[in-house]
């Protein structure tokens, strides 16, 4: 199943070109904001499935009347891996990854604004995103997969050599600097996650093209890594990392959309109230 908030974070499930309503299936869930409706979503998932695949009978609504949310509002962890593929010549770093805040999180069709800080550059990173289903901590690499609740798209937008800031955090953390969707897809969806195809256009123009049969580390891998260092919860996201070839600057005026396979998928404006510009050939990775 394809989930998805939409207008005022209605619940929904995305049929086709069609959205769903859910909110009378979610009714028995006590939530106060949308994350926590996600999560309750997801905790109940199997006990909902029954009057959730009944709902998929209806005809709903099309989605180029609504307008889609981002499916993750506010996860309590947004965890993003460092140099997470071969890149097609075997790279193979060490297991690494960085926390962004989950106020960098926006949604498809939103609108990224480049900060006034002194950039060298801003990049974009189209990366597979896992949100998590269970509590997992300690796990085995066995076990971790059993804690994968669905996939998502996320673009890990980036600046680049800020003046008198270091990490990873500060730098990719501005805010809307995380666009996520345009839903949340069900595992059973996904059977085979290493064989994903991932695109990434500014203003039509094909960047990022590559796929997830060249990942470094398997998720597996990543979980129990992560799981030893701290509790993940349901309704957490990790994001798995992006190959670097094809990235290339975002700017003022752009469109930017990425699409997985079997996922969807997700656009969104880019505005810069300074109007910096960057040579696109000179800035793009081949």
């Amino acid at each position: 199943m394809k989930f998805v908030f939409y207008d005022d974070f209605k619940p929904g499930l995305l049929k086709g070109d069609r959205v769903i309503d859910i909110s009378e299936e979610l009714k028995g869930i006590e939530a106060q904001t949308p994350q926590l409706l996600l999560e309750g979503f997801i905790k109940g998932y199997e006990g909902l499935k029954p009057s959730l695949e009944k709902a998929l009978e209806r005809k709903g609504i099309p989605v180029g009347d609504v307008r889609l949310r981002q499916p993750v509002p506010k996860p309590g962890l947004f965890l993003c891996g460092v140099g997470g593929y071969g890149e097609g010549e075997g790279r193979k770093r060490p297991l690494d990854f960085f926390l962004k805040g989950w106020t960098s999180i926006c949604g498809d069709g939103d609108t990224v604004t480049l900060p006034h800080h002194l950039a060298r550059i801003f990049n974009h990173e189209a990366e597979l995103a896992v949100v998590f289903g269970k509590t997992l901590k300690d796990v085995s690499g066995d076990e971790a997969m059993d804690g994968v609740f669905g996939y998502t798209t996320m673009c890990d937008v980036s600046a680049r050599a800020v003046p008198d800031v270091s990490g990873f955090w500060p730098q990719k953390s501005f805010d809307g600097f995380g666009p996520v969707g345009p839903c949340l897809v069900t595992k059973d969806e996904i059977p085979d996650p290493y064989d994903l195809a991932i695109k990434l256009w500014v203003n039509g123009e094909l960047r990022q093209d590559y796929n997830t049969d060249d990942m470094s580390h398997d998720l597996p891998a990543k979980i129990k890594f992560l799981s030893e260092i701290c509790t993940l919860s349901p309704g957490d996201v990790m994001a798995c990392g992006t190959n670097h070839h094809g990235l290339g600057p975002l700017q003022d005026g752009d469109v930017c959309e990425m699409e997985i396979e079997r996922i969807g998928r997700l656009s969104f404006n880019v505005v810069d109230p300074h109007k910096r510009i960057w040579d696109v050939k000179e800035h793009t990775r081949p």
